[in-house]
């Protein structure tokens, strides 16, 4: 069961938008859309052959508050200088209480 004081570590949610240049070229860039407290679990470190290409990558699943907050799976969470790329989202903990976020390290 989590708990509102295991949530200890403050992370940053990002957004992606869109621009257009003056040539009309579309340009992608992140913006903050939360800053959350999170509990950050790290859950493994692997290095796998995928499709004949090998992939290396950290899972991190981030525990969030779910204060009516939207996150999208395009979104990307910033922690430590770090940014993870968002893979799945949960609701745990029933009545929608908490997320969890799973991630991978982007490379």
């Amino acid at each position: 069961m989590l708990s509102i004081g295991q949530l200890d570590r403050l992370i940053t949610i990002l957004k992606p938008t869109y621009t257009t240049d003056a040539y009309g070229e579309r340009t992608e860039t992140w913006a903050t859309a939360y800053t959350l407290w999170a509990k950050v679990d790290w859950k493994s470190s692997d290095r796998k052959e995928e499709s004949q290409a090998q992939v290396q990558g950290t899972d991190v699943v981030f525990y969030v508050r779910n204060l009516g907050v939207t996150i999208l799976s395009t979104y990307r969470v910033d922690f430590d200088s770090e940014i993870y790329i968002i893979h799945g989202i949960k609701q745990i903990d029933g009545r929608e209480r908490f997320l969890e976020l799973e991630t991978k390290i982007k490379d």
